[in-house]
């Protein structure tokens, strides 16, 4: 069976060969490594996934597992994400979006101070299926973290929240909805687009999600079960679009 790369997502992780090296050396198996991508040694195994960039009759890229990306990521010095054993570059980002960032971690952190809530920023990585990694922009967490992983993987944010670039904007609103959406603990998805004053908010309902955009200054998106709200002045203080 194959395994269908995310739409939206950059392209897998480029490795150098210090990171290979430093893999195969981890590894009980072999590996073979060209331009930047490590490949399985040997045939195919036909009873095992296919990865998304395999071409019949060449070797076959890895898939990584679990434990392989934690240890990868534990020696890195950038961050990486990780779906469904393709490991993926975290783009950059521009300085309006770290403004945002910056401004929605303050204004939840005033709102929520002494309110047994955690805010956290886009260090922490949040488990969001057996085999997904993401690193939110910002979340939150309700009383005591449930975390794996030496402490770096948090597994019930009940906020999280997107700041959207171009490239990225279709997959932060739908795929990355829906690995939201499996967290039980999650209440509220924000997502924020930093070229216009524009905000999405998915809250979750015993009957589903309710989904609520917001295009004004004026306008403030209300965190009810978080009991805050966010005003899109807030978000966007110090912004100018053009």
């Amino acid at each position: 069976m194959a395994v269908e790369r995310v739409g939206g997502f950059p392209r897998p992780h480029q490795f150098t060969v210090e990171e290979y090296l430093a893999f195969e050396e981890r590894s009980e198996f072999k590996h073979e490594f060209i331009d930047g991508v490590i490949y399985d040694w040997g045939d195919p195994d036909p009873k095992a996934p296919v990865h998304p960039d395999f071409a019949p009759g060449g070797p076959m890229p890895h898939l990584f597992t679990v434990e392989e990306y934690l240890a990868f990521e534990a020696d890195s010095e950038f961050k990486h994400e990780f779906i469904d054993g393709i490991i993926y570059d975290m783009t950059g980002g521009t300085f309006y979006h770290s403004r945002i960032k910056v401004n929605i971690t303050v204004e939840l952190e005033i709102q929520l101070r002494n309110s047994g809530y955690a805010v956290c920023n886009s260090d922490m990585c949040v488990k969001v299926g057996e085999s997904r990694y993401v690193y939110p922009d910002v979340s939150v967490v309700r009383g005591q973290p449930q975390l794996e992983d030496n402490d770096s993987t948090l597994l019930n944010p009940v906020l999280a929240v997107e700041v959207t670039s171009p490239a990225s904007l279709d997959y932060g609103r739908v795929e990355r909805r829906a690995f939201y959406s499996a967290i039980a603990s999650l209440r509220a998805y924000l997502v924020v687009d930093q070229h216009r004053a524009h905000v999405e908010l998915f809250t979750r309902r015993e009957d589903g999600w309710l989904w609520q955009t917001f295009d004004s200054m004026e306008d403030i998106a209300r965190l009810q079960d978080l009991g805050c709200d966010l005003a899109l002045a807030a978000i966007y203080r110090a912004i100018s679009f053009p």
